[in-house]
C-alpha cells in the first residue's frame, strides 16, 4: 500500500509542503506516467524522485553522470535512514556484485548508477530480478545529441526500459531547449509524452553584463559593494588562483577551486565557503554542482561560458533563498574570439586521438581485446607527458573518444578506502587466532567496523596503524596480501578521475571515429556558442526575456533590472541600481 507523499516529505525531510511544481511531478510519477521535469537550478529536483520512490515502497534506479553528486546524495539519504547505494565506475567487481545483490533482494530503496554500468553483463543479468518501482534519469539532457553535454553512455538507459517496460520513467534536467526536451522523451521511449515545466524565471536574480578591459577592477567593486557570499567563474585553472590572490590582496577573503586540486584541499575550500568563513570562491565549472548554499548574493563570470545552458546553471546558484541577488558577466570584445578558438581546439585530429588512445593503453597495460567495462585512473598530466601533447589537448581527445562511444569519463571524486570480507566467517576467525601476521589486523577491522561481511565499509588505514602500533605501509601491505588470497576485497582510497572502456581495447593504428556524429556535435556546439556570444556581446533587449526565450519560455515582460533595461529606460524612472553601481560607457563607477 503506497504511503502518503506529504507524510513521506514530512517524516523523512521535515518539510511541510512541496516547492512549486514539485508536487505535480511527484503525483504524475505516482500515477505511473512517464514524465520529463524541466526544473530550474535550485528547483529541488532530487525530491521529485526520492519522495515517490519511498511512497511506493519499491526500488528506484537513479542514473546520474556525476560520481561526486551520487555519493553526496547517497550519504544524505543514509543519514535520514534511507537505504541507498551508488554503483560507479571506480568500484571493483565484488563491490558491484554485492550492491546488485542487495537491490535484487529488496534491501535497497535507491540504487544510483553511472550510465556506463548499465551496459555491463553483470548489471544486465541482475536487472530483470530487481523489484523496480521507478527509473529516475538525472541530467537527462545528456541523452540528447542536441544537448550541450551529450554522453553516448546515456543511450544505454533504454536497457532499463527493455527489462521493465511498465515502470514509470522520470527524466530531470535544469537546462533543456524545446528540441532537447523532445529528443529526451524520444530516446527514453516515453509511452506518452508528458512534460512538467517549472518556470525558468528567477525574479530575485538581476542579470547584468559589462564590457570593458579592467575586469578585475570591476570585480573588486562588486565584491566590496555586495553583501554575503559569491562565486567567480573562470575558464582556466590558473586564472582561479590569480583571481583569488587578487581579491585577498585587496582585503576580500577568497580561495581558488578547480578539479586539479587534491581532494582534501577542495573539501577545505568548499567547507570554508559554505560556513561563511570565506566570502568568495574563484572557480572553474567544477565548483557548485550539488551544492545548495542559499545565501549566495552574486555570481560573477570573468568571461563568457561556452553556452547558455552552462551560464544559466552557474548564474542560477545565486539567490536560492529568494532574496535579491546578481549574476554579472564581465566581458571584453576579445573574449568572443577566444570562445571560437577554444571551440576549434576542442575537436582534435585523428592522429592525436590515436596517439592518446595508444599511450593510455600502454600506461595501464591494457591488452588488445580486453578491458571492457574496466575503470582506470586518469592522470592527465602524466598522460600528456607521455603523448607530448598539452593537457588541454589530451582532455579534448578523451572527450572525442567519449563522444564516439568508446570510453566514459568520470569526474574526480574522493573515494575512501573500502573493505568487504570475501571469506566465510569461520575462515576469517581461524586466521584471526592462528596467523600472527594478518590476525591482529583482521581483529582490529572487525572490532572497529560493523557490516564487513555484508557491504564494503569505508576504513582509515592511518587509524588502524595507530591501533596496531604499526606503520601505514604495513597495514596496506597486509590488506593487499589478504585480497590476493581472497580473504577480503580491498580498494585503496583514490581522488583520481577515471576512464571506463565501453568497448574492448582496439588497435590504435586502425582506430576511426564516427565522422557524422562528431560533425553533428561540432555544429551543435557552434550554434550554442553563437547564442552565448549574441547574449554576451550583441543583446540589446531585456536579458531576462532573452534567457527565457532561449529555453522556450515566451511571453515574458522586460525585467526593468538588467543593464539593458536600465539603459533603455529614462533615468528619472529608475530606482537606485542594485548594489549601488551605475553603468558609464561599459564601466562600473561608484
Amino acid at each position: 500500500m503506497p504511503r502518503d507523499i506529504h507524510s513521506v516529505l514530512r517524516e523523512v525531510w521535515g518539510y511541510s509542503s512541496f516547492r512549486p511544481v514539485q508536487e505535480e511531478v511527484v503525483r504524475a510519477v505516482m500515477e505511473g506516467r512517464d514524465t520529463l521535469a524541466l526544473l530550474p537550478t535550485g528547483g529541488g529536483k532530487s525530491l521529485c524522485f526520492q519522495v515517490p520512490a519511498l511512497a511506493m515502497g519499491k526500488l528506484c534506479i537513479v542514473v546520474s553522470p556525476l560520481i561526486a553528486l551520487m555519493k553526496d546524495q547517497v550519504q544524505r539519504l543514509k543519514k535520514q535512514g534511507v537505504r541507498a547505494v551508488a554503483v560507479t565506475s571506480g568500484m571493483g567487481a565484488a563491490e558491484i556484485d554485492n550492491a546488485l545483490n542487495s537491490a535484487c533482494l529488496g534491501k535497497l530503496d535507491f540504487l544510483y548508477v553511472s550510465p556506463e554500468r548499465i551496459g555491463s553483463d553483470l548489471f544486465a543479468a541482475r536487472l530483470p530480478s530487481m523489484p523496480l518501482g521507478m527509473i529516475a534519469v538525472d541530467e537527462a539532457h545528456c541523452i540528447s545529441q542536441w544537448g550541450y553535454d551529450f554522453r553516448p553512455a546515456y543511450l544505454l538507459v533504454h536497457k532499463l526500459r527493455e527489462a521493465h517496460p511498465n515502470v514509470p520513467v522520470l527524466a530531470l534536467t535544469a537546462s533543456a531547449i524545446p528540441e532537447v526536451a523532445q529528443d529526451i522523451m524520444l530516446r527514453l521511449e516515453f509511452r506518452k509524452k508528458h512534460v512538467v515545466r517549472g518556470s525558468f524565471l528567477r525574479p530575485e536574480l538581476t542579470l547584468w553584463a559589462s564590457h570593458g578591459e579592467d575586469k578585475l577592477g570591476h570585480l573588486l567593486k562588486i565584491a566590496r559593494r555586495s553583501n554575503g557570499s559569491g562565486i567567480v567563474y573562470l575558464r582556466d585553472r590558473r586564472g582561479t588562483a590569480r583571481t583569488a590572490q587578487f581579491l585577498q590582496q585587496h582585503g576580500i577573503s577568497a580561495l581558488a577551486y578547480h578539479a586539479g586540486l587534491p581532494h582534501a584541499e577542495r573539501d577545505r575550500v568548499q567547507q570554508e565557503w559554505l560556513s561563511g568563513a570565506v566570502r568568495f570562491v574563484a572557480a572553474t565549472n567544477a565548483f557548485g554542482m550539488g551544492i545548495d548554499k542559499p545565501d549566495v548574493r552574486c555570481v560573477v563570470h570573468l568571461e563568457p561560458p561556452p553556452d547558455m545552458e552552462s551560464y544559466y546553471q552557474e548564474a542560477g546558484r545565486a539567490g536560492r533563498d529568494g532574496k535579491p541577488s546578481h549574476a554579472i558577466l564581465l566581458a571584453h570584445p576579445a573574449d568572443e574570439q577566444k570562445m571560437r578558438d577554444r571551440l576549434e581546439a576542442s575537436f582534435p585530429t585523428l592522429a592525436e586521438v590515436r596517439r592518446v588512445y595508444q599511450a593510455f593503453a600502454d600506461m595501464h597495460r591494457i591488452a588488445l581485446g580486453s578491458g571492457q567495462f574496466e575503470a582506470y585512473d586518469l592522470d592527465l598530466t602524466a598522460l600528456a607527458q607521455r603523448c607530448g601533447l598539452a593537457p588541454a589537448r589530451v582532455n579534448h581527445v578523451l572527450k572525442a573518444l567519449e563522444l564516439d562511444g568508446r570510453i566514459a569519463l568520470s569526474d574526480s571524486a574522493h573515494a575512501p578506502s573500502r573493505v568487504l570480507m570475501r571469506a566465510q566467517g569461520d575462515v576469517v576467525h581461524q586466521i584471526r587466532i592462528s596467523n600472527n601476521h594478518a590476525g591482529p589486523l583482521l581483529e582490529a577491522l572487525l572490532r572497529s567496523h560493523g557490516g564487513l561481511f555484508e557491504v564494503p565499509v569505508p576504513i582509515d588505514e592511518e587509524q588502524l596503524a595507530k591501533v596496531l602500533g604499526k606503520s601505514v605501509v604495513h597495514v596496506r601491505k597486509v590488506l593487499h596480501e589478504l585480497e590476493r588470497t581472497n580473504v577480503l576485497f580491498y580498494r585503496p582510497r583514490s581522488d583520481a578521475p577515471t576512464v571506463t572502456l565501453l568497448l574492448p581495447r582496439g588497435d590504435a593504428q586502425t582506430l576511426t571515429l564516427k565522422k557524422e556524429a562528431l560533425h553533428t556535435r561540432e555544429q551543435r556546439a557552434k550554434q550554442r556558442l553563437e547564442a552565448m556570444a549574441r547574449y554576451a556581446f550583441r543583446e540589446r533587449g531585456c536579458r531576462e526575456v532573452a534567457l527565457l526565450k532561449y529555453f522556450g519560455e515566451g511571453g515574458a515582460t522586460p525585467c526593468g533590472r538588467c543593464d539593458n533595461c536600465r539603459a533603455n529606460t529614462p533615468a528619472n524612472l529608475l530606482a537606485e541600481p542594485p548594489v549601488r553601481w551605475q553603468m558609464d560607457e561599459g564601466r562600473f563607477t561608484g
